[in-house]
């Protein structure tokens, strides 16, 4: 069984080829015909935002049949997206004196920016809370097995006591078992939901060890410390890089901070930039420079954090 677990590729950093050699062990286990069910679409709180979410979600880059996708409602993403077509009408029409079908056209990507974006970042917060509850699960499945039970009963215990995504997820992974899927095809449409990592790791984990035998508590064990240890890599990146972040968001609200200030001395000398047209042209192109500097920094940023 050892033999089998050093097999599996390196778990600190996975590159795009660990990651293709993950993907193709877990095709092998995958039987012919499995397909991700798409989950019941959760009512939303405003009933147009339910009726139009069959075609929002491909605008939005949303796919139902993914666990950290599936929380997600339209209402944010389109609150953004109505905030940035507002802020680039005014930009470019009010101060940069565009044709309002040029800026228009303009607030279209930018909308769609701004929303992508929103998603973006709920979906990223899903995955750290998924990742940060993965550990605790896999914690309760070792002791359960070391317990003597089997690890589909420590998945019980772990859809029972933990919250939602995490608990919900396997909690259906058990009732599809109970329903007579196998359990190496639950276990891999398990991992294909959650499309994390860390899930991939547990689901070819234990198919390997259901396959060559071996004390599956060791295995779990082994890949836990494992995990810890991916995770205490990416949270010290984020410290190492936390000056840095820090220093653009500074940067980022120098200028408005600045800007109040001048306001409150000295009105008639900031009013330049809003009663002339050389003024309004200056401070559409700032704020269009401005803009376009943190969305490079931006993805640089979540990029060097991947």
């Amino acid at each position: 069984m050892n033999g089998a677990i050093r097999e599996l590729p390196p778990l600190l950093g996975p590159g795009r080829k660990d990651r293709r050699r993950l993907a193709e062990r877990l095709a092998m286990l995958r039987p012919a015909g499995l397909r991700l069910q798409q989950p019941a679409r959760r009512r939303m709180g405003i009933p147009v935002l339910a009726k139009l979410g069959g075609w929002l979600d491909p605008v939005l880059g949303l796919n139902r049949a993914i666990a950290t996708d599936e929380p997600i409602t339209p209402a944010a993403p389109l609150l953004a997206a109505a905030a940035a077509t507002l802020a680039t009408y005014v930009c470019l029409a009010k101060l940069l004196a565009l044709p309002d079908l040029v800026a228009m056209v303009a607030g279209i990507p930018a909308a769609l920016f701004a929303a992508r974006s929103m998603v973006a970042a709920r979906r990223a917060a899903i995955r750290e809370t998924m990742e940060d509850q993965f550990a605790l699960a896999l914690g309760i499945i070792i002791r359960c097995v070391r317990a003597g039970l089997p690890v589909n009963e420590g998945m019980r215990a772990v859809g029972a006591e933990l919250p939602a995504p995490t608990g919900p997820e396997f909690r259906r992974c058990v009732d599809q078992i109970q329903l007579g899927v196998s359990f190496d095809t639950a276990l891999v449409a398990l991992a294909e939901r959650c499309a994390l990592a860390d899930y991939r790791f547990f689901a070819v984990a234990v198919a390997l060890q259901r396959q060559t035998g071996g004390n599956l508590a060791e295995t779990l064990d082994n890949l836990s410390e494992t995990i810890r240890k991916r995770r205490a890599v990416k949270l010290r990146t984020k410290a190492l890089t936390s000056e840095t972040r820090a220093t653009v968001l500074v940067l980022a609200f120098m200028p408005v901070v600045v800007g109040g200030i001048l306001m409150i001395v000295s009105p008639d000398y900031v009013m330049l930039l809003f009663n002339t047209g050389a003024g309004r042209r200056l401070l559409g192109i700032a704020i269009l420079v401005q803009a376009f500097g943190l969305a490079v920094i931006r993805s640089i940023s979540r990029k060097s954090l991947a």
